[in-house]
């Protein structure tokens, strides 16, 4: 059974990073502890005793290290905004960590693809994967939108980025130097395992590109959620063969093999 708590967590930092992003770090020494990359918390952006608003929010965990968790995230409603007033010394309630990290093969090599903010659990992942046989790919809209790529830099062999209007790195999207990496080792396409999370669109056209060539994925998927433990069930997402998998308990991390990803957005 996995552990989670349940706690008052202690804002050290907010950063704002533009573009309506920010960097969120909080004093959480047990959840660091255990935390896997890949896994999430629910975070209250509340007053403390209040119920507005009425749910948490799902972050990923960016970085956990010490006593310290990390959470990137772009302000899109009422909860968020909240959350991005928080200022140092003041509490969050937070819940975790929770659901499935990344279960990667050490021995392979890994490319990780994260597009716009799916790229924030990679950094906890690359740092927990050996750098020789890390491939990093980062892609995003525009440069504004890669607010943390050179902390990557040294946790990869190689950091490769694209944005889509081309304002830094590759222009175009993050699978076409995916589909040229995949295309070069096809030779060994047992040798690698892709570790992706990003918009539907992006995690989708990465799991065909793999299934195609039969290489391992796996993907995070992005779902909105309103409880985080199974029990609404709010974030299922239709299953290769029939029936549904629920991200907030079968994922966030899941074989992409599993999804039927005909019958996704």
């Amino acid at each position: 059974m996995m552990t989670r708590l349940d706690i008052p967590a202690l804002v050290l930092k907010n950063q704002d990073l533009g573009e309506g992003i920010f960097l969120l770090a909080v004093c959480a020494p047990h959840i660091a502890s255990i935390a896997q990359p890949g896994q999430f918390c629910m975070l209250n952006a509340g007053s403390p005793g209040t119920t507005d608003p009425l749910l948490r929010r799902p972050l990923s965990i960016h970085d956990a290290d010490g006593e310290t968790v990390l959470f990137l995230y772009r302000v899109v409603g009422k909860g968020t905004r909240l959350l991005a007033a928080k200022r140092p010394g003041e509490e969050i309630q937070i819940l975790g960590p929770l659901g499935h990290g990344f279960a990667g093969d050490n021995e392979r090599k890994s490319l990780l693809v994260g597009g716009g903010l799916g790229m924030a659990p990679l950094l906890f992942l690359a740092k927990r994967r050996a750098k020789e046989r890390t491939i990093i790919m980062l892609g995003a809209r525009t440069s504004g939108e890669l607010v943390c790529a050179d902390a990557y830099r040294p946790h990869a062999d190689e950091l490769i980025i694209s944005t889509e209007d081309g304002g830094l790195g590759r222009p175009g999207l993050v699978t076409a130097p995916l589909a040229e990496r995949i295309e070069s080792a096809a030779r060994d396409a047992s040798a690698l395992q892709v570790l992706a999370c990003g918009p539907w669109p992006m995690a989708k056209a990465v799991a065909h590109l793999c299934q195609r060539h039969e290489i391992a994925c796996q993907v995070s998927l992005e779902a909105r959620m309103a409880c985080g433990t199974g029990l609404c069930l709010g974030c299922a997402v239709p299953r290769s063969g029939g029936g549904y998998l629920h991200v907030c308990t079968d994922g966030p991390v899941i074989d992409a093999a599993l999804v039927d990803w005909e019958r996704t957005p």
